[in-house]
């Protein structure tokens, strides 16, 4: 137990129930503001994938709670049953890992999930994608992060009760491959910043659902990385601890025992364009790579081809040129785009996921107030072909103003891309 990591888990899951749980379910209780949702937000209770500090996810695909897991979801569910908690929770919300679903299980009432004792409401329940751990590329060897299709998961008798459409709409819309909602798109992994932008989409997602449901008080099973990522719970927390969250519909976000504001540094406006998904295409153009972009905006989706050289000479160089060093970081741009001159990594071919990282982030900073409408007129020239309404009139003029020259790509640029046809299927490092 001690080298697997179990009694760890324990302790610290205990010292949450002795030092926190108290304050925190005292401030579900503590009057809500008009306006927002409160969320009591839970991680899963410990996974075969948490053990021998996580080695035990190489061989725990969409991992199950282990003992230690099943013990905390108990001790946790009657603490919060004794305090009175789910007499006013009207939703629930879960990460569709089977670890997630185990524990809210576990955790919710029996007689809330079915809805069959006398005088007993049954309690909605949402599974979506948007509260899953990160899947980063190491996932592909510690593989508790891979998940389980809709199909596999509806097999299961204990998740009968589950509706999956979420989870479907999920695919469709995000462009994921064969069901695997843990893509998150069109690609096998996430990055950093698409997880990060996920997070805010999960905030913003969490304090709409007042649209629907009224007045609500909602728990969600979720993950360290996104209790981490998305409300900045810091250390990582402990299997089944939770805090207590309030959620406006602009993806702000406070914890309420502590009355702060939660990563007040996120961007939040929303993208002025969605990238749905960027592949790689077989052709070259001059020796670079061709890569298809759909894009959807107010108007309808389209497609268009670009090579890689274009992106970087008309797009990306422009851009990082016209902004300051400040507004590049603060945005969230710096170290997206794929260089021209690190070959450090060559074990990666196919480049789309960076490209599409890197042009997600871009419409989210042009979402903006101070994004500077020079620049968010050249991205719409580029990349979006005009597909544009007018400048408001009082940034006409700012957008008229020249932009700075973007610095030239090497000369040997164009001979190394052809050179590099011979070796198409490396791959330059994502550092620019």
């Amino acid at each position: 137990m001690t080298l697997s990591g179990c009694n760890k888990s324990w302790s610290l899951f205990s010292d949450f129930i002795n030092q926190e749980a108290s304050d925190e379910i005292q401030a579900f209780f503590s009057s809500r503001p008009p306006g927002v949702v409160r969320a009591l937000v839970m991680r899963h209770a410990m996974g075969s994938h948490n053990t021998y500090a996580g080695i035990g996810s190489l061989v725990s695909e969409d991992a199950e709670i282990n003992e230690t897991g099943e013990a905390q979801a108990t001790a946790v569910a009657e603490k919060l049953r004794e305090a009175g908690v789910f007499h006013e929770i009207q939703l629930a919300v879960i990460s569709p890992f089977t670890r997630a679903l185990q524990t809210a299980l576990r955790v919710i009432p029996q007689e809330l999930l079915d809805g069959e004792n006398e005088g007993s409401q049954k309690l909605p329940t949402l599974v979506h994608p948007l509260c899953a751990e990160q899947t980063f590329v190491h996932s592909h060897v510690g593989r508790g992060n891979r998940g389980s299709t809709v199909e596999e998961l509806s097999r299961s008798p204990e998740f009968s009760l589950f509706d999956w459409k979420d989870v479907e709409t999920y695919c469709e819309k995000h462009r994921v491959n064969a069901g695997k909602w843990w893509h998150h798109g069109p690609h096998p992994e996430e990055t950093e910043s698409s997880f990060q932008r996920r997070a805010v989409r999960l905030k913003k997602w969490l304090g709409s659902l007042q649209d629907t449901w009224g007045d609500l008080n909602l728990i969600l099973v979720s993950h360290g990385g996104v209790m981490q990522a998305a409300f900045d719970y810091q250390p990582h927390p402990p299997n089944c601890a939770f805090r207590v969250y309030d959620l406006q519909r602009d993806g702000r976000c406070k914890h309420v025992a502590r009355n702060e504001e939660v990563n007040p540094n996120h961007l939040l406006a929303e993208p002025r364009f969605a990238v749905c998904s960027v592949r790689r295409l077989p052709d070259k153009m001059n020796g670079s790579t061709v890569f298809g972009v759909e894009v959807d905006m107010e108007d309808g989706l389209f497609t268009l081809n670009l090579s890689e050289n274009a992106l970087r000479e008309k797009l990306h160089d422009p851009v990082k040129a016209a902004l300051s060093a400040e507004l590049y970081e603060r945005f969230g741009l710096a170290g997206l785009f794929p260089s021209w001159w690190s070959w450090l990594n060559r074990a990666r071919a196919d480049l789309s996921i960076y490209i599409q990282d890197y042009l997600e982030q871009l419409a989210l900073a042009m979402g903006q107030e101070d994004f500077p409408w020079s620049v968010a007129e050249l991205v719409h020239q580029v990349l979006l072909e005009g597909r544009v309404s007018e400048l408001p009139d009082d940034m006409a003029e700012q957008a008229q103003e020249p932009l700075p020259e973007a610095p030239e790509a090497p000369a040997s640029a164009g001979e190394e891309a052809t050179q590099a046809e011979e070796a198409e299927n490396a791959a330059e490092c994502k550092v620019g």
